[in-house]
Formats: C-alpha cells, sequence, structure tokens
C-alpha cells in the first residue's frame, strides 16, 4: 500500500512548483489529459495547453500551508487527496488571501503518480454565505 505521505509530499511539490513558476516541474506531474474544477468553471487540458495557462494567467501564487490532509485509496493505482489550504496570490498585481477545501487525485502510470484531477472549492468568507 502507498504511504500517504508520499502522496502528500507530491501534493506540496506541486503547489511549491506553482509558487516557484516552474512550469515544467508542474506539467511533468500532470497526467496527459487532466481537469480542474473551481470557482471558475471546469477546465479539461493537456501538458501544452496547462503551459500556457500558467504563462498566460494573471495570478501567481506566492505562499500555501496544508491542514487537515487526509488520503483515500479506491484502488492501489489511485490516491485521492484531501485538504484545507491557505494560500497568498497574486492577481493581476494585488495581493489576496483565500482559503480553500481541495482534492487532488493521483493516477500510478507506469510506477509514477500523476495529477489527474483537481478541485478547489472557495470557504464561505462568512456563516451567511454558507449554504450548505
Amino acid at each position: 500500500m502507498t504511504d500517504p505521505d508520499e502522496i502528500l509530499a507530491l501534493e506540496a511539490k506541486f503547489w511549491q512548483a506553482m509558487c516557484d513558476e516552474d512550469i515544467g516541474s508542474a506539467v511533468a506531474m500532470l497526467d496527459e489529459q487532466a481537469a480542474v474544477a473551481g470557482m471558475r468553471g471546469v477546465h479539461h487540458f493537456d501538458h501544452e495547453s496547462y503551459r500556457k495557462m500558467a504563462e498566460e494567467g494573471g495570478a501567481k501564487l506566492i505562499s500555501f500551508k496544508f491542514a487537515d490532509e487526509k488520503m483515500l485509496f479506491p484502488t492501489p493505482d489511485v490516491a485521492v487527496a484531501t485538504y484545507t489550504v491557505d494560500q497568498t496570490f497574486d492577481m493581476n498585481g494585488k495581493q489576496q488571501q483565500m482559503t480553500s477545501f481541495d482534492t487532488t487525485t493521483w493516477v500510478k502510470k507506469n510506477g509514477t503518480w500523476l495529477a489527474s484531477a483537481h478541485t478547489e472549492t472557495p470557504k464561505p468568507q462568512s456563516p451567511e454565505d454558507d449554504n450548505d
């Protein structure tokens, strides 16, 4: 069985690559076909379109901190990381902070774990915003 710490380390490595604007390292950790779902909708991408999105995006991640990390292993070659993340980022020259609830699905292919799908749900700003 895979060690949950191995997957969490990969998750942190991916986030750090975004902080460092190391697009090549981030792309190397992605499945050839991947998806992300968040407040701007659902996007499917391959390596080249991720690279273009990262190069042209208006946001730059500055820092992040994980909490409440948990792992699921539905099969030996699939891992789902769930966590809360506090992140600071620059959006078009303005520094912002956000807390969100994230998941990443990792798939093991040819012995290598690759990120296949990621979701990000922003934490509501106030109790009135939480309609769950």
